[in-house]
């Protein structure tokens, strides 16, 4: 609290005392949004022959350590792919090209488990593991793995192992598939919706979970609001998830997430349009939805692509979105430190660049969402190849450490083919 109000005074000292006031009235006429966003493809593949081939949909990426691993999904003969993880290193300054494992699947322990084949599963980064969780069958059907909900991969010795919860199973979440797995804060996570046993035609879920990594239990959380869930994420301490009602309007919800409160957390909801006649996204589902930053603790929720869920928005054969949206989240909170001495060095945090924006009556942008601009590539003269993944879902993604950029793979495209690319998104 004392870190926000002190920056709180620097913003009021820079209002009343007309200090730096240029640049007060800079934090005041930028906007916030809309974001840029520049593509970059990092790979490609044409090998479909084999299940082992990195063309594929409805797989899951996970980045661990300026790495991304690709798990899982359904290749273009409609097959699974096999329990191979795919480890690519993220391009960096000093190469162009990165470098590509296949990893086979190895147990931790001999005779150890590993994980079936599968598609429609789960996925996120806990430590330096790579958590699975749920997904279906050949058949279609959700694998019921008992109480062994979770396959760890460890990414440094390159083998799996399980964890398991070490008490209350009766407690555990069903079996599903199509779930959102998410990293919560010390390593815990958030399981929720999905559908549920049935196969195929199974009835969509909203139940909501969290898994205490320390205890190793399960706690259930209140049900999400609304009949599906479209998409999730955490930021923070806060849970996000869209839901579409109709195709005028969709609502995004919010829960604070805490435990031990002595109040049970409830669930904020915010409804905004989806008709051509405002801005925001349109209703699409199997899209991404992840928080983001461009520093200084200025914060989105990036909602992009998808599958189009209006038969009205089907029209001209495309059946995927290739548009980018950011919702705009609180700014974080102001670190002032004991060492900043000047109120230029201060205002630098998005929290006091929003007080500011307050003080002059204009407005924050929190809580809104903006289309994201496209932009070409810098060397767009010399550039060869696509310059945008077009149209797509179904994709495995994540974001960087830095939280600034996105890092995509395959999906099927507007044709409902899988593809076998993979592209950063870099956001400005």
């Amino acid at each position: 609290m004392a870190e926000i109000v002190a920056g709180l005074w620097a913003a009021e000292e820079v209002v009343s005392t007309g200090i730096y006031a240029g640049v007060a009235g800079h934090v005041v006429t930028k906007p916030t949004m809309p974001l840029k966003a520049t593509f970059t493809q990092i790979g490609a593949t044409s090998d479909d022959a084999s299940k082992s081939s990195l063309i594929r949909s409805h797989h899951t990426l996970t980045i661990l350590a300026h790495r991304a691993y690709i798990f899982g999904g359904q290749t273009s003969q409609g097959k699974l792919a096999t329990s191979n993880m795919h480890s690519i290193a993220l391009p960096s300054s000093s190469t162009d090209t990165p470098e590509y494992r296949v990893l086979p699947p190895i147990a931790a322990e001999a005779d150890g488990p590993i994980p079936a084949p599968r598609t429609m599963h789960a996925a996120c980064a806990l430590n330096n593991h790579v958590v699975i969780y749920g997904g279906v069958d050949e058949t279609g059907n959700p694998l019921d793995e008992g109480a062994t909900v979770l396959w760890l991969y460890d990414t440094e010795k390159l083998s799996w192992g399980t964890l398991e919860p070490a008490s209350h199973l009766e407690r555990a979440p069903p079996p599903r598939s199509q779930a959102r797995l998410l990293a919560h804060k010390d390593g815990n996570l958030i399981l929720l919706g999905g559908r549920d046993a049935k196969a195929k035609g199974g009835a969509d879920r909203t139940d909501a979970w969290h898994f205490d990594f320390f205890t190793k239990t399960w706690n259930q959380l209140p049900h999400v609001p609304g009949t599906s869930i479209t998409s999730a994420a955490v930021a923070g301490d806060t849970l996000y998830v869209i839901s579409g009602s109709d195709t005028l309007s969709s609502e995004i919800h919010r829960l604070e997430i805490k435990l031990y409160a002595e109040e049970p957390p409830t669930w904020e909801t915010i409804s905004f349009p989806t008709n051509p006649l405002a801005p925001g996204p349109r209703p699409r589902s199997n899209g991404g939805l992840i928080p983001v930053t461009t520093g200084y603790g200025r914060n989105y929720l990036l909602y992009f692509f998808g599958d189009r869920q209006d038969a009205t928005d089907k029209e001209g054969g495309l059946l995927q979105w290739s548009d980018l949206w950011t919702f705009q989240l609180p700014s974080s909170d102001v670190e002032v430190k004991a060492t900043t001495t000047k109120v230029a060095e201060a205002i630098k945090p998005a929290k006091i660049k929003d007080a500011i924006r307050s003080k002059f009556g204009a407005e924050t942008g929190n809580l809104t969402w903006a289309e994201v601009e496209v932009q070409p590539p810098g060397d767009l003269q010399e550039h060869e190849g696509k310059v945008h993944p077009g149209p797509r879902s179904s994709f495995g993604y994540d974001v960087t450490s830095d939280g600034q950029s996105v890092v995509m793979w395959g999906g099927s495209d507007a044709k409902g083919e899988p593809e076998g690319d993979g592209w950063i998104i870099r956001l400005s």
